[in-house]
């Protein structure tokens, strides 16, 4: 199982890893490494593989900005040449301490009065030329942090946005060098692993496994390819990288047709997976869910988000578990914090640079940066729980394709959580909440509109978390997903393992209803990614 993330804050990808080695498969978790470094630990019976990488395509992308305008025309080309020039150049202001040095001792030392004119001279042309030579290299340094900075926001040109949208894999690496250092360090250790299959999370690693696949092939064995959309890829629009969305929908489309079974996270994304790739099966629709066992009772059984903030009882706690974007909206919950004097807001976030450093600064200046709280993520295991002692989930999704489509992971922990919700009204969350009657929606980007929300939530909460009943959990749990998830390993790889003996060893069995049934099962039958 490959995913382009550092594994601990994916719920999905954990709850596939766990569910799979649990069904006995020998699974293999692999993800990005935070040091650099290869780090391997257990996660229920899989293991967690956190590749080594080096980044050398990023590295060089970042250091390497497109010059921009006129003035990029005479700018460094890379961080380090930009570094190294100025560095050289304080070296010749300095050493003309010394050179004046030198002079005064030779003519402390006899020189006749020709020689000290002439070394006057010299002295005073290497002076101008020094400060000329500062100047040009002022003048380079400055247009290459003005291209540097402006990288920072857009990492993408006129010309290259032009060439990734005529296509071409070259293109498509220069914009996106990632893909090309997930290439080096996933596609090793895939090699290393021989699996029988391999689960790619998500566009970017679908590449990966189909080389992978094919490379196999090539040596005489065969990896069964499945791919996994958490995303509508041709609506997932970033503003600060606008490269992404043609580059990664190109991707998909490139290697879709290599891949042996499709699933995705929400039935709109598996019918535009169908419209845009003329796919014969439609894609196993398998929902991020959460597990029956993380479930809790109304307000939770520990003192969760509510005591480690130190709040009490009358406190509106109004919690977000999750990526923070701009697209994410929740700059409307924070400025609709004004019009809530009980109310705080609460996020749950990998970092606090970025996106939340900004919403931090946006609580201050609105004068509400006591009831803005930012803290780390915790176990999958213990999200809901967690947050069960909140009173209210907020989604606040903003309208680009992919968040009019999608129901959002946190969305699902709110109902393990018993939480009502106050979600935007993009176009699938806002259908859902409306059907449930477990929470309000407000129209995007609409600070006034959320603030009535959560009044009125506040307000009558009991109404809304009367439909968290048992039954209406149990049909909203992760183990309800994973049969499907489970049927399609056995369908595209022919085989059906069973549980660990009690020697430790799996037993492979041929699935009995594939249309694979005459392939016979590979030699390492379950050492398996996915």
């Amino acid at each position: 199982m490959l995913v382009g993330n550092f594994v601990d804050g994916d719920s999905r990808v954990q709850k596939e890893a766990r569910s799979a080695a649990a069904a006995g498969w020998d699974t293999y978790l692999v993800g990005r490494s935070p040091t650099g470094k290869r780090e391997e630990y257990p996660l229920g019976a899989a293991t967690v593989v956190r590749a080594a990488e080096t980044m050398t395509a990023t590295r060089y992308r970042a250091s390497h900005p497109h010059r921009r305008g006129l003035r990029g025309l005479v700018a460094y080309s890379s961080l380090e040449q930009s570094r190294d020039r100025h560095q050289r150049q304080r070296l010749r202001q300095r050493d003309l301490a010394a050179d004046r040095e030198l002079m005064r001792r030779r003519v402390a030392n006899g020189s006749s009065a020709r020689q000290a004119v002439a070394a006057c001279l010299a002295r005073a042309v290497r002076v101008l030329s020094v400060r000329l030579r500062g100047h040009w290299v002022a003048a380079r340094k400055r247009a290459f942090d003005r291209n540097y900075a402006a990288a920072s926001q857009a990492p993408s040109n006129a010309w290259e946005r032009f060439r990734v949208r005529r296509g071409g894999d070259s293109a498509v690496w220069t914009a996106q060098p990632r893909l090309a250092d997930f290439e080096d360090s996933f596609g090793r250790v895939a090699d290393e692993l021989a699996p029988d299959v391999i689960h790619a999370n998500d566009a970017e690693m679908l590449g990966v496994a189909v080389r992978a696949a094919v490379r196999a092939r090539t040596a005489g064995r065969r990896i069964a390819v499945v791919y996994d959309s958490h995303e509508y890829t041709a609506g997932d629009i970033r503003p600060e990288d606008v490269t992404w969305a043609p580059v990664i929908t190109a991707q998909e489309a490139k290697y879709i047709p290599l891949a042996d079974g499709v699933l995705t996270a929400v039935d709109t994304f598996a019918d535009k997976l169908v419209e845009h790739h003329g796919l014969a099966v439609r894609p196993t629709v398998v929902r991020n869910m959460p597990e029956a066992s993380t479930f809790t009772v109304p307000g939770g059984r520990g003192p969760g988000v509510r005591g480690r903030l130190g709040l009490g009882p009358e406190a509106v706690v109004m919690v977000y578990p999750g990526s923070v974007t701009p697209i994410r909206g929740l700059d409307t919950a924070v400025r609709a914090l004004p019009q809530l004097p009980e109310a705080h807001l609460v996020l749950l976030v990998g970092s606090r640079a970025g996106h939340v450093a900004d919403l931090t600064a946006l609580a201050a200046r609105s004068g509400v940066a006591e009831r803005f709280h930012v803290l780390d993520y915790v176990p999958v295991a213990d999200l809901t729980d967690f947050i069960a002692s909140a009173t209210i989930g907020v989604d606040t999704l903003r309208r680009i394709p992919t968040q009019e489509l999608t129901i959002t992971t946190k969305y699902w922990s709110y109902i393990g959580a018993r939480l009502p919700v106050v979600v935007s009204d993009v176009k699938a969350a806002g259908e859902l909440t409306r059907r449930l009657g477990n929470g309000e929606v407000f129209e995007v980007d609409d600070a006034d509109g959320f603030a009535r929300a959560v009044r009125a939530v506040v307000a009558d909460r009991k109404r809304y978390t009367a439909v968290y009943t048992d039954a209406m959990l149990a049909a909203h749990s992760w183990e309800g997903q994973v049969p499907a998830l489970l049927e399609l390993y056995e369908r595209v790889s022919g085989s059906r393992p069973t549980p660990p003996g009690p020697a430790g060893r799996l037993t492979p069995q041929l699935a009995p209803d594939t249309h694979r049934a005459s392939v016979p099962p590979p030699a390492h039958a379950f050492t398996r990614i996915g």
